[in-house]
């Protein structure tokens, strides 16, 4: 499924959203933020499995999937290439159905950067189903400089073509 589908699938699903405000919708976005701080490779299947719909839509403009299993599976393999990872939320705002969350990343990869800190900005929007389970799940935010440049031969590359521009 692409971007434009999951909108168009997600849109028929959700209708209206949430009132604004209303505690569902405050336990969805609490829900969601509280997720995004805690991720831990032996846990991460189970919060992903308690936070997105059986047939979510993910999007993290490195890999495309389209069932909660498959998001699970893919962090937890993201996870195993980690020594931490920190998600910190620095706010949220919504438009329509849709919700945006603005947040830092902080990795800690085990072997790249030489084991330092790596921080990326980005942000993700979310959508809920009724249930307060994320239903699309689409991020923005720059994959090259987060994470790419720190690889040896790819970050070198990335370098090389910025100091050409």
């Amino acid at each position: 499924m692409s971007y434009g589908e999951a909108l168009e699938q997600t849109a028929l699903v959700i209708g209206d959203g949430f009132v604004g405000g209303s505690p569902d919708e405050v336990q969805a976005v609490a829900r969601f933020t509280e997720f995004l701080r805690e991720w831990d490779p032996e846990t991460i299947a189970d919060s992903v499995r308690s936070v997105y719909a059986s047939d979510a839509y993910f999007n993290d403009t490195i890999k495309e999937i389209s069932t909660n299993e498959e998001i699970a599976h893919y962090l937890a393999e993201s996870l195993a290439a980690t020594e931490m990872v920190r998600i910190e939320v620095k706010d949220v705002a919504r438009s329509g159905v849709d919700y945006y969350f603005r947040w830092v990343m902080d990795i800690k990869f085990r072997n790249l950067n030489n084991g330092s800190w790596t921080q990326s900005e980005g942000m993700s929007q979310i959508r809920f189903d009724r249930e307060g389970k994320v239903v699309m799940h689409r991020d923005f935010w720059d994959a090259a400089g987060g994470l790419f440049a720190y690889m040896p031969v790819v970050g070198s590359l990335l370098r090389w073509i910025k100091g050409r521009l």
